[in-house]
C-alpha cells in the first residue's frame, strides 16, 4: 500500500515501518497509548479498508497503537478508569483454555447467574460479568487483545458488559448462545468476503423455575406431587412460524434474508466495517406481513399445564431438581426449556435434621429414669414405642436404626432417628417421697 511519508518521530516511528520496512525507533521506551488528536501525529493520508480478520495494518502499528476488534481505541496510559476484571477468572477458567472449554463454562454459569433463573442479590450483575468476559474470549482476536493488553484492550467492546452503542448486550449473547437468534440461514459468505456464520441451531426454549414447598415427611419418604406451571408451548396454529401462512413470510430487503448487516464507520485509518444483527428483521431474516391470529404473530402461546414430578426420597432444603423438556419452547418448535424445582422444606417441631440422622429431645422425670418406661415418640413414619431401660442416664441417646433419612443417591441406605433423654428433677419434693429416698439410699 503506497503512503505519503509520515511524521511519526513522537511515537518512535518512521514511514518505513508503516511500509513494512525495517527502521530503528527513536526510543527504546515501552509503547504507550495516545489520543488521535495528539500534535504531531498525521494519519490522514492513509487509506485503507478491511473486515474482520484483516488488520494488517493494525498489526503493524501493534506495538504503538491499541486495536480493538473491528474498533480502535486510543487512550494515554492510565488514562482507562474502568475497574479491571480477571475474565478468565470470571469463567473459573486457566488462561490456556481451549475455545471447547470457555463455552461449556459460559454455558453452566450463564444458567446458574441468569437474572430469570436466579433471583439472588448480585446475580444480574454476574451475569453481565460472565456475558462480557465470554464476549472477548470466545473471539480469537479480542482474546488475542486481551492477553496482551488486559481489559484495556478490549474496551471499545463491552464498556463494562451495559446495553449501548459502545457495549453488548449480555441477554443478546445469552440467547445467540443457546441458539434463540439463530436458526434460519446456513453459513454464507457475502459478496464482499463476510463470513455471516449463521450456522442453523435449533431455537432453545427458557427455562423455568418452580419453588416447591414439602413437608418434612415428604422430604424424607418422597412421593409424588402435581404442580401448576405455566410456560410457552408452539403455537399448533402456525407451527410456530408466527404467520397466517407461508404466503404470509416474506425475506427481508434490509438484509437480504441472512439476518446480518454490515455497518461501515469511517476512521482515521479508512473505513471499519461491523456485522450485527439486523433490526428490520430482529434477526431471523423473514419478515411477516400478516400474523397469525392465535399467537399475535410471536409463534408460541402461554399455557397452564398440570405437571406430575417424582420427588426423590431423602431431599434436603435448598435442593435443586432438574426435569428436563418441561420448560418453554421457543418458536419453530425448538429445544424445549427444563424445569427447575427449587426445593423448600418445612420443619417439624420436635424433630430436627442433621445430615442422614433424625434427632428428637425426649423428657422424663427421674422416677421413670431410674424404674424404666415405656414411652410414645414421634418418627416420620408415624407414632412409635421407645423404651427407657432402667437406670437411664441424663443425655443418653437412644436410636431407632435405619429410620432416618434415605441418601437420595443410594436409597438403600438410611440413617438412624435418635432419642436423647432429658431426665427432669423437680425443685419441690413432698415429704413421704423424700422419705421414700432416703430410705432407698440407705439400702443402695
Amino acid at each position: 500500500m503506497a503512503m505519503a511519508a509520515l511524521s511519526l518521530d513522537r511515537v518512535g516511528l518512521t514511514t518505513g515501518a508503516l511500509s513494512g520496512h525495517s527502521s530503528t525507533p527513536s526510543s527504546c521506551s515501552p509503547p504507550f497509548f495516545f489520543s488521535p488528536a495528539r500534535p504531531g501525529l498525521n494519519l490522514s493520508s492513509i487509506s485503507s479498508r478491511f473486515f474482520f480478520g484483516e488488520l494488517d495494518l493494525c498489526r503493524k502499528l501493534s506495538s504503538t497503537l491499541l486495536c480493538s476488534g473491528p474498533r480502535f481505541s486510543w487512550r494515554k496510559r492510565g488514562g482507562f478508569t474502568a475497574k479491571a476484571r480477571d475474565f478468565y477468572e470470571s469463567l473459573n477458567l486457566s488462561r490456556n483454555a481451549t475455545i471447547k472449554e470457555i463455552k461449556s463454562s459460559y454455558r453452566n454459569l450463564a444458567r446458574k447467574y441468569h437474572p430469570d433463573m436466579n433471583k439472588s442479590p448480585g446475580a444480574e450483575e454476574k451475569f453481565k460479568e460472565i456475558s462480557a468476559a465470554y464476549e472477548v474470549l470466545s473471539d480469537e482476536d479480542k482474546r488475542s487483545l486481551y492477553d496482551q493488553y488486559g481489559e484495556a484492550g478490549v474496551q471499545g467492546d463491552y464498556a463494562g458488559a451495559d446495553i449501548g452503542p459502545e457495549g453488548i448486550d449480555p441477554f443478546e449473547v445469552f440467547n445467540t448462545f443457546f441458539g434463540q437468534s439463530n436458526g434460519l440461514f446456513g453459513e454464507e459468505i457475502d459478496p464482499m468476503g463476510i463470513n455471516f456464520n449463521s450456522k442453523f441451531k435449533q431455537n432453545m426454549g427458557l427455562d423455568i423455575r418452580y419453588d416447591l414447598s414439602l413437608s418434612f415427611e415428604e422430604s424424607i419418604c418422597g412421593g409424588q406431587r402435581e404442580i401448576n406451571i405455566v410456560r410457552y408451548e408452539t403455537c399448533d396454529n402456525c407451527n410456530g412460524s408466527g404467520a397466517k401462512s407461508n404466503t404470509s413470510i416474506k425475506t427481508c430487503s434490509q438484509c437480504g434474508g441472512r439476518g446480518r448487516v454490515m455497518k461501515a464507520q469511517r476512521t482515521q485509518f479508512g473505513v471499519v466495517s461491523q456485522v450485527s444483527s439486523c433490526l428490520s428483521c430482529g434477526g431471523r431474516g423473514k419478515i411477516i406481513t400478516d400474523h397469525c391470529k392465535m399467537c399475535n404473530g410471536e409463534g408460541k402461546l402461554q399455557i397452564k399445564r398440570f405437571v406430575k414430578i417424582d420427588v426423590p426420597a431423602g431431599v434436603g432444603d435448598g435442593y435443586t431438581i432438574q426435569i428436563q423438556g418441561q420448560g418453554s419452547s421457543d418458536r419453530k418448535r425448538g429445544i424445549v426449556g427444563d424445569l427447575y424445582l427449587f426445593i423448600h422444606i418445612n420443619e417439624k417441631p420436635g424433630i430436627r435434621r442433621e445430615g442422614l440422622n433424625l434427632y428428637s429431645d425426649i423428657n422424663i422425670d427421674y422416677t421413670e429414669a431410674i424404674l424404666g418406661t415405656k414411652i410414645k415418640v414421634e418418627t416420620v413414619e408415624g407414632s412409635r414405642d421407645l423404651c427407657i431401660p432402667p437406670g437411664t442416664q441424663p443425655g443418653e441417646v437412644i436410636k431407632f436404626s435405619n429410620m432416618g433419612v434415605p441418601n437420595v443417591k443410594k436409597p438403600s441406605v438410611r440413617g438412624d432417628h435418635h432419642f436423647i433423654v432429658r431426665v427432669q428433677i423437680p425443685k419441690n419434693i413432698r415429704f413421704e417421697y423424700l422419705l421414700s429416698l432416703h430410705k432407698l439410699k440407705q439400702v443402695s
